[in-house]
């Protein structure tokens, strides 16, 4: 998984049981499971795959899951055994990101599908989590976790280069998987080079692995890759005739970037034109959106606010309430303070509360605010030792939660993937002047795998993207025209 992302949903996670459970955890905490057999594998899978759809939401694209399906499916042919049944999906994440869990629940994100330049790619990256689900390297890093080792920095030095050396081990079965299906082993390398110069655009230099990293470096895999990939015999699928054609087909109008419908940051605001609201986080602070909730955390992890939707619309101090009586049946929480609060014109409910967690006392602020069709949650924690330090960011950032303007709503854009077609001599600045591509050449270059003084051939495939006005379904359904009356 993306480390930010993971880290991110596990610290919303690890805060939210501590006051009553995750949306998606329900109200009891789950046990550890030792993976020693396959069973397990597949019931923590299972159950671990439930969390990734409410944490990060699935992609509702059902054309595209299947797409993402039937192309597993093809590689697991070349299994010699299959111990699981395997599930393939789509997860509404803007980052390029592919993760396995144990039992065969692999997931794709649309990042990956948008910086991929062919099937040869993606099918060498679905390959490589296959792999992964296979070999069971979940399994294989827990009993090597389990093992007394001196000192925790040397344990922590073991595990990373024992999940280093199961990533090179998942290239080389991804390769194996891919040469069997018919597909060019080259992809792996070729996606990794992609990856690597995605990874410099967006940090600005090459950044090297360090001993405590968990993966090779992506041009270190890229080049034993390559090497590998001409080792391997394979023969194309004749059934695919245009590698690229074949995946650009299935990508074009992908939505890219942050999608309106599931709310967008501009710096540190957030706008929600489908549920009309407007929330300022405080500024300098990490944001994150997930599928069950936005929120933001303090550079140093000191401190973390966000906003979920977890009750009907209702009375805010009877839901409060009912929430502390329910919160109590699975931790112990003290409430320093209850009582009624205007957020802007809204009658709202904060409580004051602190809970044990992993050994330190934390300090929160509960805000219930009742608000459209639901009641929002909003929490601000930190350490009780440094509560009044960010009690007044916490503060403002619940008060600043109101109702989008006319002009607000107006500002909105989406972003889909569009694949144009070049015109002989096209290079990628006059390509990009005449689609309206929404990338500079720089991304373009990036994003299609070539330099930036590259020059397109007629006919050549190009992605880009293109921006609109976003309309909200409930304006949408208000403007549209009236159907004429029958004659």
């Amino acid at each position: 998984m993306n480390r930010s992302v993971a880290i991110f949903v596990a610290l919303l996670c690890g805060f939210a049981l501590a006051l009553g459970g995750c949306a998606s955890s329900g109200s009891k905490k789950k046990k550890r499971t030792v993976l020693m057999t396959e069973y397990d594998d597949a019931r923590v899978g299972q159950e671990a795959s439930t969390d990734v759809a409410a944490q990060m939401g699935v992609l509702d694209d059902p054309k595209i899951n299947a797409y993402v399906t039937e192309l597993g499916l093809k590689l697991l042919r070349g299994l010699p055994r299959r111990s699981f049944q395997y599930h393939f999906a789509v997860v509404d994440q803007e980052e390029p990101n592919a993760f396995a869990l144990p039992g065969g629940y692999i997931f794709i994100s649309r990042g990956l599908l948008a910086l991929a330049n062919n099937e040869d790619e993606l099918a060498c990256v679905i390959g490589h989590e296959i792999t992964h689900v296979n070999h069971r390297h979940a399994a294989a890093q827990q009993q090597l976790s389990k093992r007394g080792l001196a000192m925790p920095w040397i344990k922590a030095g073991k595990m990373a280069a024992y999940g280093r050396d199961m990533e090179r081990d998942a290239d080389k079965g991804g390769q194996i998987l891919c040469a069997a299906a018919g597909y060019d082993p080259i992809g792996m390398s070729s996606f990794l080079d992609n990856l690597a110069q995605t990874e410099r655009y967006r940090l600005g230099f090459s950044r090297n692995p360090g001993w405590l990293d968990t993966h090779p470096g992506s041009n270190e895999r890229a080049a034993i890759n390559a090497v590998r990939a001409s080792e391997i015999r394979w023969k194309r699928d004749p059934l695919i005739k245009n590698s690229q054609q074949s995946l650009f087909a299935k990508i074009d109008g992908l939505p890219w970037g942050q999608r309106p419908q599931a709310g967008v940051f501009d710096g540190d605001i957030f706008i929600h034109p489908d549920l009309d609201f407007y929330l300022r986080f405080p500024d300098g602070w990490y944001t994150q959106n997930t599928n069950s909730a936005v929120g933001a955390q303090e550079p140093r992890g000191r401190a973390v606010v966000f906003l979920s939707a977890d009750a009907p619309p209702g009375d805010p101090q009877e839901i409060a309430e009912t929430w502390a009586t329910k919160t109590r049946q699975t931790q112990a929480i003290d409430v320093k303070d209850s009582r009624a609060v205007k957020i802007g014109h809204i009658d709202a409910w904060r409580m004051t509360v602190d809970a044990r967690m992993g050994g330190g006392l934390v300090s929160s602020l509960v805000t219930f605010i009742p608000y459209a069709n639901a009641t929002w949650r909003m929490t601000g924690m930190s350490l009780a030792s440094e509560a009044n330090q960010y009690r007044g960011r916490i503060l403002a950032t619940t008060r600043s939660f109101r109702p989008l303007t006319p002009e607000e709503k107006r500002s909105v854009t989406e972003s889909n993937l569009h694949i144009a077609t070049a015109n002989a001599g096209d290079d990628i600045e006059r390509l990009n002047q005449r689609t309206g591509n929404a990338w500079d050449v720089r991304e373009t270059a990036l994003f299609n795998g070539v330099f930036i003084n590259h020059r397109f051939e007629a006919g050549d495939l190009v992605k880009t993207v293109r921006v609109r006005p976003y309309v909200a379904p409930e304006t949408a359904a208000r403007e549209k025209p009236a159907a004429a009356p029958a004659p």
